[in-house]
């Protein structure tokens, strides 16, 4: 079973632990900076045929939900969670330092049931004034 719990309850893969190891003692400007940046910078815009993006890496999860919360909600929207879901459980306070809201609904092993995604896109479509 693949558990999604959070970025840093699990072990490594076998070829990264290797990657670690092969260039531990390897000096880097860091910052994304380096040439190992540089080259997943380069196959990220080849992959997506867009030679001109700026690619910006970010060192965790809890940023990057933070960051895509900021960016992809508009001011009055929230980010639902299934409740026992890792940005319900333990990123809340980064979400919610961007103004929104995280709305916890009943989920089982941090994902949402397909009947909540199902009710929540309904609502979506048909939003209350207020």
């Amino acid at each position: 079973m693949l558990r999604f719990q959070n970025d840093y309850s699990e072990g490594a893969h076998p070829n990264v632990l290797r990657a670690l190891c092969d260039t531990n003692l390897c000096s880097t400007p860091g910052y994304g900076l380096d040439d190992d940046c540089r080259r997943a910078a380069d196959a990220i815009r080849a992959r997506f045929a867009c030679p001109d993006a700026d690619v910006h890496f970010l060192v965790g999860g809890t940023q990057t939900n933070q960051l895509a919360a900021a960016a992809f909600l508009r001011p009055w929207e929230a980010m639902v969670a299934a409740d026992t879901g890792h940005i319900n459980v333990h990123e809340t306070g980064a979400i919610e330092a961007t103004g929104h809201k995280a709305i916890a609904v009943p989920g089982a092993d941090g994902k949402l049931p397909r009947r909540h995604r199902r009710r929540r896109r309904a609502a979506l479509r048909c939003p209350r004034r207020v």
